[in-house]
């Protein structure tokens, strides 16, 4: 069988088209950095105090976790083309609502109805690709998703500090409009089709995928393909099995402890206050010119990050990339507890809050922000990956909706520099987490990860002195 003759492309093509999804959330999200500023103006049609700017970034992260659940039920009902490409509609209205805002009240729900679509992108766009794509290229077409959203941020916040209020949106609808115009093309999953008993569509949605392949090829991928779908109906389980087993709790607790570091280092305030933060530091390089620095190097960073995770590990790069935003939030705080608190004049040294931010959210993509969803795809069984996934990112838009809501609560109160030290202590705390409770991943199959996950310690160093007994007798032999 010669299986250079398959052209992946057209998987490349899907993934690509699916992920305009994920720029488009990532647009909403970069959003805030230019507008916030400006609508807390006396100058601005929509006036908003810090409560109400706290509110409309919190509101979009509180929309994700219904949006989940909604996604659960579509994913199944309409299949995984159809519910991407439903989550466009709320993303959609929530630009048309921003643009035609009159009072907060109206932008609290277009940020929520937002949230709403984004919930759903975050589930069914992972899936999609995971169905579509060959086991050789799943890694990096999975990589679109975190690419794709920061390139939305990206794109929100270069042209923001350039446009109008009423432009800026108008723009960030264009990646609506490709998405719909390109993916509205692309093959359903033939998994899904098989599932639904529709095998010459899922066949023929697999010679799209899998162009020039032969038919031996097409119908091996089609019995690997039954065989899964099989062993996923007959083996089904419920909400409660993710608790039932000694792996499952422990990937529960990993999963939940990495998204409480990660949301409680500060992410989505940070890129949500980005702008407004940066203003603080009082160069002459302008906030909004910083902002977009910033993004270009998340994103260099993010691609830096594919590279490193099955080079130098999962557990390594938590590690390293914990500590060293842990170092980065100090430094920031610092600036702000010696500017605001000492009151002393930090102008000269404005470089270092942008230095300090910069360095956190370029960190940060090499590992601790990429590397929790890559590890809960990881981490548990096929029989209850879908509700562990669906329960994941619900636990992470709650902590990510209140760190955003408490970071403008803390800071007018108690400081900015006490949010940060928040931030800070969280990273540092967090590294105690990582060295006692998380396994390393890298280089091991999902059914000794399962084994080991399952293992008590006792059980563990009885096999592995077991295994280093047969190495010495076969060494002797």
């Amino acid at each position: 069988m010669n299986k250079s003759r398959a052209q992946r492309w057209p998987q490349y093509l899907a993934a690509i088209t699916a992920t305009l999804s994920l720029a488009s959330s990532g647009s909403h999200i970069g959003w805030t950095s230019p507008t916030i500023p400006r609508l807390k103006s006396p100058e601005s049609h929509v006036y908003l105090t810090s409560d109400d700017a706290s509110w409309i970034v919190s509101f979009y992260l509180l929309g994700c976790a219904p949006g989940n659940l909604i996604a659960a039920f579509l994913v199944e009902w309409l299949g995984r083309k159809s519910s991407l490409l439903i989550s466009g509609v709320p993303l959609t209205l929530g630009w048309i609502l921003i643009i035609v805002a009159w009072n907060p009240y109206v932008l609290y729900a277009s940020r929520f109805i937002s949230g709403l679509g984004v919930g759903i992108v975050y589930v069914v766009g992972p899936m999609y690709i995971g169905e579509i794509a060959d086991k050789e290229i799943r890694g990096i077409l999975g990589s679109f998703i975190k690419l794709m959203s920061t390139f939305g941020e990206l794109y929100a916040r270069a042209i923001g500090p350039f446009v109008s209020y009423e432009l800026l949106p108008y723009s960030c609808m264009l990646i609506n409009i490709a998405f719909f115009l390109s993916f509205v093309w692309m093959p359903e999953s033939p998994y899904y089709l098989l599932m639904k008993n529709k095998q010459e569509e899922a066949m023929k949605n697999l010679k799209r995928l899998k162009r020039n392949a032969t038919e031996e090829e097409l119908e091996e991928e089609m019995n690997q393909i039954q065989k899964t779908v099989i062993h996923d109906l007959t083996d089904k389980a419920h909400f409660w099995d993710l608790f039932n087993t000694r792996g499952n709790r422990l990937a529960v607790l990993v999963s939940f402890g990495l998204q409480l570091i990660l949301q409680f280092s500060g992410i989505a305030a940070i890129e949500s206050y980005t702008e407004e933060i940066l203003h603080e530091a009082d160069t002459e390089l302008s906030a909004g010119i910083a902002v977009i620095i910033l993004s270009v190097i998340q994103l260099i960073a993010g691609m830096g990050g594919i590279a490193l995770v099955d080079r130098v590990g999962r557990k390594p790069l938590l590690l390293l990339t914990t500590l060293f935003s842990g170092v980065s939030l100090t430094i920031a705080g610092g600036f702000y507890f010696l500017k605001f608190y000492l009151l002393l004049n930090m102008t000269k040294y404005g470089w270092v809050l942008h230095a300090s931010v910069i360095a956190y959210e370029l960190i940060i993509a090499f590992g601790l922000n990429p590397l929790p969803y890559v590890m809960l795809g990881e981490l548990f069984p096929t029989n209850v990956k879908g509700a562990a996934v669906s329960l994941a990112n619900i636990w992470g838009a709650l902590l990510a909706f209140i760190t955003a809501k408490l970071y403008q609560v803390i800071g007018d109160s108690l400081g900015v520099y006490t949010v940060f030290g928040w931030f800070a202590v969280t990273c540092y705390l967090g590294i105690v987490f990582i060295v006692f409770f998380v396994p390393e991943t890298k280089g091991k199959s999902l059914l000794e990860i399962q084994e080991e996950l399952n293992c008590t310690k006792k059980q563990a160093a009885a096999k592995k002195k077991k295994k280093q007994e047969e190495i010495y007798i076969s060494t002797i032999a």
